[in-house]
């Protein structure tokens, strides 16, 4: 099994356990700050969260599994908005 295979199993394999921490103990105290704090965007606070992102020479970085264009094309969408779209190098046209 090549690195990148071994790898992407770990990963996938510690994500839920992210999931079940803020799902189960999110409101629990550390010190002065929450779990829901933490891993929720750590506003006013002194913390580290990760999350692997996957940086593909050709498609560029990868957010939870999606592309740019992939990450843009699921937001909501306002009525009457126009989506920009990127260029393979990263600038709008």
């Amino acid at each position: 099994m090549a690195l990148k295979d071994t790898l992407k199993q770990k990963i996938e394999a510690h994500r839920p356990r992210t999931t079940r921490l803020t799902k189960e103990f999110g409101k629990v105290i550390i010190d002065q700050v929450t779990i829901d704090q933490c891993i929720g965007g750590a506003r006013d606070i002194r913390s580290l969260v990760t999350d692997i992102s996957y940086l593909d020479p050709q498609e560029g970085i990868r957010f939870r599994g999606k592309t740019i264009p992939e990450t843009f094309e699921a937001l909501p969408k306002a009525a009457g908005s126009a989506i920009l779209q990127l260029s393979p190098s990263g600038t709008s046209f």
